[in-house]
């Protein structure tokens, strides 16, 4: 008898216990999960945006490509979309010969050259002829990113630094200079989350208003690269 009495389930209070230990455990961990997913994501879209600029400069250098761009596409209400493209010898060659100047068209195909038999659909319009594309919310994790650009925007590599081209938002005259460790600099794109980016028109802020996690990706006409992380306040190299 006295062992049945031992053998006794959780009574009520102690189960009540147990279940107020657990939702003030959620509460605390819940924020620095959230936090840290965020911060994960951006840093993997940082990084993955840096790769796509490094190589294909770095193809255009070793001859791949006689010309590349970097391609930067925002989505209404979604993440933006990045491309980049090259332009092979004989089509550079055809071009030059014509009398023509190369230019960082942004075009959905044609002018740069097919390398694959690949594809995307973005909004109902397809593109194609491109080397890498990167659709944040198209992998497993579902990345929501965007950047401080509203246009569709680019730059393009030539071989040592030659017929270097940014348009659009990126343009010096578009992108306004921001100090990177003292000097002044057009060369660069933001990367933040899609929530902060909403909050300001679906565009990362510069400076007041941009929050943590956010990062920063300064290239040089040569395709130099170097990652920023915002510590709230400034730009710190990683």
């Amino acid at each position: 008898m006295q062992q049945d009495q031992d053998i006794k389930g959780f009574t009520l209070l102690e189960l009540l216990v147990v279940i107020s230990l657990v939702a003030i455990i959620s509460a605390v961990a819940y924020p620095n999960f959230s936090s840290w997913k965020k911060e994960r994501e951006v840093r993997s879209a940082t990084e993955k945006i840096a790769g796509m600029i490094s190589n294909v400069a770095t193809q255009t250098q070793r001859g791949n490509f006689s010309y590349s761009q970097f391609w930067v596409l925002p989505v209404p209400n979604q993440s933006t979309v990045f491309f980049t493209k090259g332009m092979k010898k004989n089509n550079f060659t055809s071009l030059i010969n014509s009398g023509a100047t190369p230019t960082c068209k942004r075009v959905q195909s044609g002018h740069w050259d097919s390398l694959n038999d690949k594809s995307i659909n973005i909004m109902g319009t397809t593109f194609r002829d491109y080397y890498e594309v990167y659709d944040p919310e198209s992998g497993i994790d579902n990345i929501e990113v965007a950047t401080h650009l509203s246009l569709d925007s680019a730059i393009c590599f030539g071989t040592n630094g030659s017929y270097y081209k940014a348009v659009n938002g990126l343009s010096k005259g578009s992108n306004t200079n921001i100090n990177i460790e003292g000097a002044p600099t057009a060369n660069y794109i933001i990367i933040c989350t899609l929530d902060n980016a909403k909050a300001f028109g679906q565009k990362c802020p510069r400076k007041l208003g941009l929050e943590k996690p956010a990062y920063l990706v300064k290239w040089s006409r040569f395709g130099n690269v170097t990652k920023y992380k915002w510590s709230g306040s400034d730009w710190n190299r990683q």
